[in-house]
């Protein structure tokens, strides 16, 4: 059994002669190590002072230990928990059976809750509440709470701050004459204390700086950072391939590999971890590490204790950005469902237009389509909608200067004109270029001039295309088109937009290489050509997809319809929500949506609603800013 104690954490973090002369002769052997990696690579740290907790503990300082090998606890019928614990936090992955029981108890601690899978519902303060997967629960101490498992059991983990000495004590270590209080450090907590939250509302938080050298700016270690008066949970998800330098920092920390593989770096040494072994990690305050990422990156729960100044700083500063376009606890609400695949929405004199188009079997993958089971829809501000034509398997929809709507007629290889009222088709805008016919129109955007840019990802059932690759085409405002990306620059180009100013275009890669998981800028010249093609943002991937087996489809964004604001931030729905950056490419928030959302737009009398449809939905939320798209004055 190893003690756990508080010994001359200043000389750890401060690294000076003066100040290590001062500690004890028991301080740890690992200090001497690490004050040689911090003067070797000249590691920079914060300094703050902890109390005295002398704890017994089975993790030893900086030493990984697979989660099998962590203590059990039976904490009732069928209630188990995995224990690992530093000097203020015990972490515990609890597992509860079907319909199990947790006993009543009364806290004496804060505790952390984050549901990783199945369902329960919990009693506390005379109200009963449910928590399934992603949901977080902050308790404070004086609580009485007792919980009943689900149909299909619950695992989540639980993070108590100070220390249980009970769990200690039932996972066979001594506990006499221990104190584990801990003086309130002034706090505020990111939660509310019985409020249930969903982990997907708390927005990704950049822990390190953007990459240099880079035309986008890319912090590859992003995390939804949770908080009490004492303890801190970071949920840190890092980028296959990238690399955390050498730091340090005065808390303790727990580090439990949930997902992925790295190379977990412990001052002058190296260590593997990966998620299917679930390893566990103590990190006393002070010691120095670092991370070199896998192929499909790595997610981590650490735990922090005290609470971290810097990462509340930091998350502070996120969700102000969040928060300049979407008010805080503005969520997005259900207009209409009932639908195939919605695509391409258009705001235009008061109502919604969209595609609704038929796929045999999106969710397995098979895009097998049908003109004729596909519709254009119109829906009224509060949801009533209606069909407005079918016959067409269209895509990407744009209002046109003269109030009528352009569609793109995905399956019939041409972009048309038709008439709002009676969903007529009036005039065929594009059919060839160069002599052949187009392929796939998918989305389409104006610029000032009247001018169109439309890409063709050739998503068309046709084996044999007309046209030599997926293209991006201009149409000038004299109705002559030419390509002006050609083929063999994306895997799937899809959203297409410009910024408000029109000196900059952007598009989106759906999936796979050429691409990846980017969005593209281009300088937009005076006659519509382009240049200087560069990576203006690169977008989060959820764990499946960088879990996938195939390494191609590690990149699978499922970026799509695209947005811009007056103040030229720009919009674009992925798999995991509506990402939106700053102009300059700094990430600002992601919009999450209980359904994948596919495309989006503003609309609403003031252009401040965003619009968005995903798969079988339509969905809308109220924001702080407005919408901006050519041809103006539509609303």
């Amino acid at each position: 059994m190893n003690v756990v104690r508080r010994a001359c954490v200043l000389a750890a973090l401060v690294g000076t002669a003066a100040v290590m002369a001062g500690c004890s002769s028991g301080e740890p052997e690992w200090q001497q190590v690490n004050q040689r990696v911090i003067d070797e690579h000249a590691i920079a740290g914060r300094t703050r002072e902890l109390p005295d907790v002398e704890l017994p503990t089975v993790l030893a300082d900086g030493e990984p230990v697979e989660r099998s090998r962590l203590p059990t606890v039976t904490l009732g019928p069928g209630v188990v928990a995995a224990l690992a614990w530093g000097r203020g936090a015990l972490l515990e992955r609890v597992e509860m059976q079907p319909a199990a029981a947790y006993p009543a108890q009364t806290l004496a601690e804060e505790l952390i809750i984050v549901v990783q899978d199945g369902s329960a519902t919990i009693e506390f303060d005379g109200r009963t509440v449910a928590l399934t997967k992603d949901r977080v629960l902050y308790l404070q101490p004086g609580t009485v709470r007792t919980m009943r498992a689900g149909p299909t059991g619950w695992k989540a983990f639980e993070v108590y701050s100070p220390v249980r000495l009970d769990h200690l004590a039932l996972a066979g270590q001594s506990t006499s004459g221990v104190t584990v209080t801990f003086p309130d450090q002034g706090v505020t907590p990111s939660l509310q204390p019985g409020v249930v939250v969903d982990l997907q509302d708390v927005q990704w938080t950049p822990l390190v700086d953007p990459l240099a050298g880079e035309s986008y700016r890319r912090s590859t270690a992003l995390s939804k950072l949770l908080w009490g008066k004492n303890a801190q949970i970071s949920l840190i998800r890092m980028d296959p391939g990238s690399e955390i330098a050498l730091h340090r920092h005065p808390e303790d920390q727990l580090t439990h590999t949930i997902r992925g593989s790295l190379e977990q770096g412990v001052m002058d040494r190296t260590f593997p971890a990966t998620g299917a072994a679930g390893h566990m990690l103590y990190l006393p305050g002070g010691m120095v590490h670092s991370a070199q990422l896998g192929p499909t990156g790595a997610d981590q729960l650490d735990v922090f204790w005290p609470v971290r100044p810097d990462y509340v700083e930091r998350a502070q500063k996120q969700r102000g950005l969040y928060e300049q376009v979407v008010a805080a606890g503005e969520r997005p609400k259900k207009l209409a469902d009932g639908f195939t695949f919605t695509e391409g929405p258009t705001w235009l004199k008061g109502k919604l237009y969209f595609s609704d188009m038929f796929f045999q079997n999106p969710a397995a993958n098979d895009w097998t389509g049908s003109p004729a089971r596909s519709r254009l829809v119109v829906m009224e501000p509060d949801g009533k909608w209606r069909v407005l034509s079918s016959g067409m398997q269209s895509n990407g929809t744009l209002a046109a200067k003269n109030g009528n709507l352009l569609v793109c007629d995905m399956f019939g290889h041409r972009v048309v004109e038709v008439v709002p009222a009676t969903g007529k088709v009036t005039r065929v805008v594009l059919d060839k270029v160069n002599g052949s016919p187009i392929d796939g129109p998918n989305d389409l955007v104006m610029d000032g001039k009247g001018g169109l840019y439309v890409t063709d990802p050739q998503f068309t059932p046709e084996a044999t295309k007309s046209q030599p690759g997926k293209q991006v085409y201009y149409i000038a405002p004299d109705g002559t088109a030419r390509v002006v990306i050609g083929p063999g620059e994306y895997a799937m180009p899809n959203g297409v937009e410009l910024s408000p100013d029109g000196k900059t275009l952007y598009v989106d890669n759906t999936w796979q290489q050429p691409g990846e998981n980017f969005v593209w800028a281009y300088d937009v010249a005076a006659d519509g050509s382009l240049s200087n093609k560069r990576r203006f943002a690169m977008l989060n991937l959820t764990a499946d997809v960088l879990d996938a087996a195939n390494p191609a489809d590690r990149l699978d964004s499922r970026a799509d319809g695209t947005a811009v604001d007056t103040e030229g931030r720009y919009y674009v729905a992925t798999k995991s929500g509506v990402q939106i950056f700053l102009p300059d490419g700094t990430y600002a928030g992601t919009i999450w949506v209980p359904q994948y959302p596919v495309s989006i737009t503003f609309g609403g009398p003031n252009n401040d609603v965003l619009y968005m449809v995903g798969e079988s939905s339509v969905w809308s939320i109220q924001t702080r800013v407005r919408g901006f798209r050519h041809p103006e004055g539509m609303n």
